[in-house]
């Protein structure tokens, strides 16, 4: 990194290599396009505020520690985390005093970069990390050097650069919240009471994620190893306990039974019922209904 950039003079307060791009009207038609990126080692802390910029952030500290204000909050960044945000709102950043950061950044944009934030924006935090940091920076260098480059498929390959790194930061990006252990307790109780109370509606992994504001990903790996099942198979699990308790307490047939559980295709709940209870549900409904029976033992004087 440092051979990469020494050619780049300092100035007092940061060494920077940045640069700034103009799409053509088809790059801003039809892709996402880079309006700048680059690379910055604080030498001095400094805070940069902006707001209104026709624009969306992408950032990765790569050493050092500072501070990020977004959306009337404030986030704690260290090295490995990674920011986006949108750039129309007021936001503020400023490296730490006693650690100063590196990091890299894009700024871009494209006809779908509103879509995309919005989609992340209701799954993640602002700040979240990524299990291969160099797969990022390598990006963004990548992306700098076509940035400078001009050739033929220069946009293009932008393009799939940053739809890549969105990609990864929706699917795969943990929010630095849902590491605290106290934080994943909290939303994995909401999420089973949640189940337990609405188990004869139709649910997802993807329609919980998206109602608990956590990654689909994230949340199954910590439901599996929290519960030792997954989602499905609890939801499965808590309709197959209302099934048995209404094949034992009432008359209703087991078509009737299935729907009011959740289940609307009944052949596939006998399916469900009898990999999970080894027997049909006739069978269960037989047995528990026929109760205990008994020899007449003869009277005694």
């Amino acid at each position: 990194m440092a051979t990469f950039f020494e050619k780049y003079t300092k100035s007092e307060v940061t060494n920077t290599r940045r640069v700034i791009t103009t799409p053509d009207d088809f790059a801003k038609r039809n892709m996402f396009y880079a309006q700048e990126a680059g690379y910055l080692q604080s030498l001095k802390p400094h805070e940069s505020r902006r707001r209104g910029l026709d624009s969306y952030l992408f950032m990765i500290i790569l050493s050092g520690s500072g501070v990020i204000r977004y959306n009337g909050e404030t986030h704690d960044v260290h090295s490995g985390d990674c920011i986006l945000i949108d750039c129309h709102g007021e936001y503020s950043h400023m490296s730490s005093d006693s650690d100063p950061w590196e990091l890299m950044w894009i700024h871009y944009n494209g006809p779908l970069a509103s879509y995309y934030y919005r989609y992340f924006a209701e799954r993640k935090s602002c700040v979240f990390r990524l299990n291969d940091t160099t797969a990022v920076t390598d990006r963004i260098l990548r992306l700098i050097e076509l940035g400078e480059t001009h050739t033929a498929d220069s946009a293009i390959m932008i393009a799939r650069i940053i739809t890549d790194l969105l990609t990864d930061s929706i699917t795969l990006g943990i929010s630095a919240k849902e590491n605290d252990s106290s934080f994943v307790a909290a939303k994995l109780a909401a999420v089973i009471s949640y189940i337990d109370n609405h188990y004869t509606e139709k649910l997802s992994l993807d329609d919980l994620a998206s109602m608990f504001f956590i990654s689909k990903y994230y949340l199954s790996h910590a439901f599996k190893k929290e519960y030792k099942m997954t989602i499905v198979q609890y939801i499965l699990t808590r309709r197959i306990s209302a099934a048995k308790e209404k094949l034992r307490f009432s008359d209703s047939s087991i078509e009737e039974i299935a729907s009011e559980c959740g289940i609307a295709d009944a052949s596939y709940f006998n399916k469900v019922f009898r990999r999970i209870e080894g027997m049909t549900a006739s069978q269960y409904r037989s047995m528990w209904k026929g109760g205990i029976k008994t020899r007449n033992l003869p009277q005694q004087d």
